[in-house]
């Protein structure tokens, strides 16, 4: 199965998620590359972690021409139906790098199925591809905030070596 990856967990199922609910059966996550149809739900997963809704037309804009990019990879955990995870790879030719970096831009599983290996499962496939791409190296930043997903990443093999500096060029709230 080319670009899909499964793997057994004990994850409860639903087809429609929210905060609230939790997952009541077992089921298989699938990992796969992201399509079309995705959108809304990756919409959702994206503005419930950053905390604040993000214009939708600007949102579709940038997820279909990413979508269509071969130096940009979507990769969605999928449950019974209903996605519970996003992953996006970016991949570029870096000077300070010598070569291909990738970068994982956005990372997030649903509140209701987290710490149950679906994320690491999203770094794994992603990790996988940027190897796959000839990358020398794979990044990922994080807020200083989200103690939690600093720990995640510690815990898949990631190392702190940079400190992030941030300039808003628009008025959002980005921290």
């Amino acid at each position: 199965m080319t670009g899909r990856t499964l793997f057994r967990r004990l994850t409860p199922q639903r087809k429609v998620l929210s905060a609230r609910q939790s997952l009541e059966e077992y089921s298989m996550i699938l990992i796969r590359q992201a399509i079309q149809s995705d959108e809304r739900s990756v919409y959702d997963l994206i503005t419930t972690l950053m905390g604040f809704p993000l214009g939708w037309k600007s949102f579709h804009d940038v997820f279909v021409r990413n979508l269509h990019s071969k130096s940009v990879l979507y990769y969605v955990a999928e449950s019974d139906g209903a996605i519970v995870g996003f992953g996006s790879l970016h991949i570029e030719l870096l000077l300070h790098h010598v070569g291909l970096a990738g970068e994982i831009q956005e990372l997030v599983v649903h509140e209701t199925v987290r710490s149950k290996g679906i994320g690491a499962e999203l770094v794994s496939r992603l990790i996988e591809e940027a190897e796959k791409r000839g990358c020398v190296s794979i990044e990922v930043t994080t807020r200083k905030r989200w103690v939690d997903a600093q720990r995640f990443y510690e815990r898949v093999g990631f190392k702190q070596t940079h400190v992030n500096f941030t300039k808003a060029l628009i008025t959002q709230d980005i921290s």
